[in-house]
């Protein structure tokens, strides 16, 4: 699969994942607005180029009290968000190459006030899939959000993913 080329699905207007896209930052802003007054800590498991988070911060008003780490294996997609944070001027949040399966990534960084597993359950089996939930005990902090996505596509794995 060619992760980059994938990124372009999101550019077609009205496609089902440039409107995954639009919930997903809606759930992002509203996230953001019900943390606490403190700084806050975001992390990103298989985040692309970073757009769901990144089409958020400029300017929403908590958009500079964020520091996150995107963690994304294709190094291509690293590199534009990256770029798109430096250009929207979030020197807090930083992308790294790197299999977002291993926790050690998010060192410093977790727990989180809000998590982001965006796009990832529908392309690992389900033991990975609860594997992956496990995992959100020692990345979110008491209290705050985790932000997912699956598809209804049979199988339907969101009951699974609710229980």
């Amino acid at each position: 699969m060619d992760w980059q080329k994938w990124q372009d699905r999101y550019d077609t207007a009205d496609s089902p994942l440039a409107r995954r896209l639009v919930t997903v930052q809606e759930r992002i802003r509203l996230a953001l607005e019900d943390c606490p007054p403190d700084p806050l800590q975001v992390v990103s498991l298989c985040a692309g180029q970073g757009r769901d988070l990144l089409g958020v911060l400029p300017g929403h008003p908590r958009g500079q009290d964020v520091r996150a780490r995107l963690v994304e294996l294709d190094p291509r997609n690293v590199d534009v968000a990256a770029e798109a944070a430096r250009s929207a001027e979030l020197h807090s949040i930083e992308a790294i190459a790197a299999d977002a399966a291993l926790l050690d990534h998010y060192d410093g960084m977790v727990p989180a006030d809000v998590v982001l597993i965006c796009g990832v359950f529908g392309n690992i089996v389900d033991r990975d899939i609860e594997r992956t939930i496990n995992a959100c005990t020692q990345l979110c902090k008491a209290g705050g959000r985790v932000i997912w996505t699956r598809n209804r596509k049979t199988p339907d794995r969101v009951p699974l993913i609710c229980d």
